[in-house]
């Protein structure tokens, strides 16, 4: 059995106490990548929503918007335009002249028979309401061709320039007002309103003339009074036909 080995004594002067182990090792560095080109990551695709687009006005109304807020731009523009009749019923006058005949249909349908004028209030069957509907329609489209034939003959004498497709312009866009206004008649007893704000076609005929027919500035004046009075004459012709036609 070997001898026990004896206990080691102090530390010999000199030699320092024994340095601590050393910690945990560093994470080693990843390999350096070969050199080389560098594929670039595409970039991720970001989806921008697109505004709902607005829904646009008919042209039409936005034609009748833009002469009563803005009438001396918008006959400017009129006045170059290059067109026909056709065109002028087709856009415009179709869907415009029917918009009284329409809402006095639809009120008189509403109330039980009930129709009101500028002479008074009377009694209608749903029928007749229909037909007297679709009559005096078709009274507005041949009625404004009229009126721009007078329109025509008028420029003529008081020194403007005689054009019928220009003067179915005027007689056309200027009577917007008067167009517009037969929507009242949904309600009947705010129909003879409607009639009243149809006076404000005076207000474009006199914007329009000069632009449109070369009316000169001093023949204004007579030139708006003549075409407002023949207007509202071919609006009462259209109202005694369509009584004698229909009547309540």
């Amino acid at each position: 059995m070997p001898p026990p080995t004896p206990p080691r004594g102090p530390t010999p002067p000199g030699r320092g106490p024994t340095p601590p182990g050393r910690g945990p090792t560093p994470p080693s560095r990843p390999p350096t990548p070969p050199r080389g080109p560098v594929t670039a990551k595409p970039a991720p695709k970001v989806t921008i929503p697109r505004p709902t687009p607005s829904r646009r006005s008919p042209a039409w109304l936005a034609r009748c918007k833009r002469l009563i807020l803005q009438p001396r731009q918008e006959w400017a523009a009129v006045a170059g335009e290059f067109t026909s009749a056709g065109p002028i019923y087709r856009r415009f006058l179709v869907p415009v002249a029917g918009v009284g005949p329409a809402a006095a249909t639809v009120g008189t349908i509403i109330s039980g028979g009930e129709r009101s004028s500028l002479v008074g209030s009377f009694t209608i069957s749903i029928t007749d309401a229909i037909t007297r509907g679709v009559l005096e329609y078709a009274l507005n489209l041949v009625a404004v061709y009229l009126f721009a034939m007078v329109i025509d003959v008028l420029a003529g004498i008081l020194g403007g320039q005689r054009n019928q497709v220009q003067a179915l312009k005027v007689a056309a866009y200027g009577s917007t007002p008067y167009w517009l206004g037969g929507a009242l008649a949904v309600l009947p007893k705010l129909a003879p309103i409607g009639l009243l704000l149809g006076l404000y076609s005076l207000r474009l005929y006199a914007a329009g003339l000069p632009p449109v027919m070369k009316a000169p500035s001093d023949k204004t004046l007579p030139f708006t009074l003549l075409t407002g009075a023949a207007g509202a004459l071919i609006v009462l012709v259209v109202a005694t036909l369509l009584q004698l036609f229909v009547s309540p």
